[in-house]
């Protein structure tokens, strides 16, 4: 392909990944198309402009756009196989030159391909306006990034956008870089450009947008995609393309490292050496699991050396393992998690400074030291709180230098970019992306955050306490309750709890009766196993592995604690005869309903998640349900009263600590999810 004054000259197939405009006119109607031309020229610059090669040149030199291009016998596959956008042929009463289309071939492919047609400039005018309402876009789309099928993704990519925006189509390679087609993209002055590929593509892009305004779109499709979680954008080619299209954005800080542009972070020392070790053929291989094993080789071999900061004219010195500057990180990125948050937009850099102790110990001793530091770290960002380690050391600022005694590599946004020393340098607010609109904590992510604040600083040490109480605590607090009330006062427990069954019972008539013993049956076993089977069946049809993993333990959890319930309760029991309503009370398991409480409960919650509008509902009529059946069987005289009320407080809660064990795993993918819902609702 050769370029003279503007005008592109094809040897090949036009390229396709451009919005094309196809321009013709006969002599006569030269004049008409070149003013055309010039009343529409801020709009029509920004798209593929096409004509044949005397005409094009000549609507050049006149209206100063550039013209590609086509040879007359092209027409037909290039209007077939090309992003055609519209086509201009103002006619006149002589016939065009020998190598035009005639009007009825034209309008038969423009037909073919729902391609609009201008036949003159009353047409053209309006058809040219509209293109006002439609932003253009301009794709960089590195086809080697991450382990997916590019060709799919790109068809994704096209039919989810283009039916929004016009979409200009450019391609990363060996020759050309992505910050090269990002001036291209930046020259025609879009409404909008798109990077996708891993974090590399993304940074080089953004180092070319810097104060050009232009809102930068992210559809990630790297192996870490570290900035796409950091600013919660999500991680799914259809999800990134929803969230372009809704068009939120928010700013983000940027930095120069050494001269180079930062958006992410920029590590010497570990982060270095795990990126270092990360080669392609490991990742792809394992994918963002390489990230892990290089980080667990390099664990063994990283080497204390001296940093010298220089921090708003402050030095220290540091005996360091691993300094990373961070202008945005998701939580994987442990290792600039010293204050659990990176923010990427106050304006500030976040030093993390991380030393190593005990230097002398063994190998795998030493490694996991440093791994229990490191899933510390991990936890702490997960609800956002500073971590407690005594080799930790952070500091926020704007600008700072980074010394060593010895050569450091330094890696930045995932690339190597040599040695120390180094300076960086934040520029707030720098870039503007398309991202999803900030986002309050939720009511678990603050009470999370308020153990780790108030009670100890780890949140594994909340799942843990949680799940130590439920398998273990209720049931021994009930156990207790139990004796208290079988054995150090037996006959005052029996008399009052068969007083208030025979109370209840007064009220029984026959309508009363049946509709008791059918919400009883919805406690039994013969309902509440089979709804289990089917929501455990619905969920892993739906790939929701992580909720029915949840239901499963819920479940059988439940299924334990109410063993447990039965034979501490029942065994003081012994002797004692429950006044039963009626016969038909015999075909009814008998034992506690404890399962059925909790799998009302986390199918309310589940029900909840995927339709919020309606979560009041939810809870209020598992509530009853479950409220009902207890009450069932203490008409029927199935339970004892206090029995009951063991099983319901038990289930309940061992269905909350389900809940809330689900919650506190998943806040990075509720927060997805609401950007989800976000998306959908616009």
């Amino acid at each position: 392909m050769s370029q003279q004054a503007g005008i592109v000259e094809s040897t090949s197939t036009p390229d396709k990944s451009l919005a094309t405009v196809l321009l013709l006119a006969p002599a006569s109607q030269l004049a008409a198309l070149t003013d055309l031309l010039s009343q529409h020229a801020d709009i029509l610059a920004r798209y593929h402009l096409v004509s044949f090669p005397d005409l094009a040149a000549t609507l050049h030199q006149q209206s100063k756009l550039p013209i590609d291009t086509w040879q007359p016998a092209e027409l037909e596959t290039a209007i077939a196989t090309n992003n055609m956008l519209a086509v201009v042929y103002l006619l006149a009463a002589e016939t065009g030159p020998p190598n035009f289309p005639d009007v009825a071939t034209l309008s038969r492919l423009c037909s073919d391909h729902n391609i609009p047609l201008a036949l003159n400039a009353a047409t053209a005018h309006p058809i040219i306006n509209s293109f006002m309402q439609t932003r253009v876009a301009h794709l960089i789309f590195n086809p080697v990034a991450g382990q997916r099928d590019s060709t799919q993704d790109l068809l994704q990519i096209r039919q989810a956008l283009s039916p929004w925006m016009h979409l200009h189509i450019h391609f990363t390679s060996r020759e050309v870089d992505a910050d090269q087609l990002a001036q291209e993209a930046i020259a025609a002055q879009p409404d909008l450009i798109i990077a996708s590929g891993g974090d590399g593509t993304v940074s080089l892009v953004a180092s070319q947008m810097l104060g050009t305004g232009i809102p930068l779109g992210v559809i990630p499709r790297g192996t870490a995609n570290a900035l796409s979680v950091a600013m919660g954008i999500p991680t799914t080619v259809a999800g990134a393309c929803k969230l372009i299209v809704a068009g939120t954005t928010r700013r983000l800080d940027a930095a120069y490292c050494n001269e180079q542009l930062m958006t992410l972070l920029a590590g010497v020392g570990l982060e270095a050496g795990m990126v270092g070790r990360a080669t392609r053929e490991l990742k792809n291989q394992w994918g963002v699991l390489a990230y892990l094993i290089a980080g667990w080789e390099q664990l063994g071999q990283q080497e204390l050396f001296t940093a010298e900061l220089e921090i708003d004219g402050q030095l220290h010195t540091f005996p360091a393992f691993a300094v990373t500057i961070a202008n945005a990180a998701p939580p994987t990125s442990v290792l600039a998690q010293g204050v659990g948050e990176v923010v990427f937009d106050d304006g500030l850099l976040d030093i993390t400074i991380i030393t190593k102790q005990n230097v002398q110990q063994p190998k795998i001793n030493s490694k996991l030291r440093a791994a229990r530091d490191l899933i510390n770290l991990y936890g702490s960002a997960l609800v956002k709180t500073k971590a407690e380690l005594p080799n930790l050391y952070h500091f926020r600022a704007e600008q700072l230098t980074l010394q060593t005694a010895s050569p450091e590599q330094i890696v930045v946004d995932g690339e190597m970019v040599g040695d120390t020393p180094l300076e960086v340098t934040c520029l707030p607010a720098a870039l503007t992306v398309v991202a999803p609109a900030k986002r309050r904590p939720n009511a678990v992510e603050k009470v999370a955050g308020f153990w780790v604040n108030k009670v100890f600083p780890s949140v594994s040490t909340l799942i843990a306490a949680i799940g130590v109480t439920g398998l273990i605590g209720l049931p021994l607090i009930f156990w207790l309750a139990q004796k208290i009330t079988t054995e150090l006062l037996p006959a005052q427990t029996e008399a009052y709890e068969t007083q208030l069954v025979n109370t209840v019972q007064q009220w029984s008539t026959p309508w009363l009766d049946q509709l008791m013993l059918l919400l009883s049956r919805l406690g039994g076993g013969s309902i509440v196993i089979p709804l289990f089977c089917i929501v455990l069946a619905l969920l892993l049809t739906k790939r929701r592995y992580w909720q029915a993993f949840m239901v499963l333990l819920a479940f059988v959890g439940g299924w334990v604690i109410n063993i447990q319930l039965f034979y501490f309760v029942e065994a003081a029991r012994q002797g004692m005869q429950l006044p039963v309503l009626n016969d038909q009370v015999s075909n009814i398991a008998s034992r506690n309903f404890l399962q059925g409480t909790v799998l009302y409960s986390v199918i309310a919650y589940l029900l909840a998640l995927a339709f919020p509008r309606f979560n009041r509902w939810f809870y209020g009529g598992a509530a009853c349900l479950v409220v009902a059946i207890a009450f069932s069987r203490l008409y029927l005289g199935m339970q004892w009263p206090f029995d009951i009320l063991a099983g319901l407080v038990s289930g309940l809660l061992w269905a909350m600590i389900c809940i809330v064990l689900l919650r506190l795993q998943t806040i990075r993918s509720a927060a997805k999810r609401q950007n989800k819902q976000l998306l959908e609702g616009s």
